[in-house]
């Protein structure tokens, strides 16, 4: 597999798409407020952990990621938290 295709797929993995915001604004990323936490559509919890670096293409750098980390748009990393049940 060539690299560049691998670097694509790894990215594609580490990208947590339609992530809802949880919690209190704790800062602004490009003029955009973010949250302490984020949920997944899958319910997951996830807690604010940095900001996510890029190379020098300009891309992310998702081999900067530790275990259970991912980046949210605009480039935000979040580490999965668990998945908290809520109350009924």
């Amino acid at each position: 597999m060539p690299p560049s295709l691998r670097r694509t797929q790894l990215l594609d993995y580490s990208v947590l798409h339609s992530a809802r915001p949880e919690g209190p604004a704790i800062g602004a990323l490009d003029g955009r407020e973010f949250t302490e936490f984020v949920r997944d559509a899958f319910g997951r919890l996830f807690v604010y952990s940095g900001v996510a670096p890029r190379r020098s293409d300009g891309a992310f750098d998702e081999e900067a990621l530790g275990p259970g980390e991912f980046i949210v748009p605009p480039g935000l990393i979040y580490r999965y938290h668990g998945k908290v049940r809520r109350a009924a």
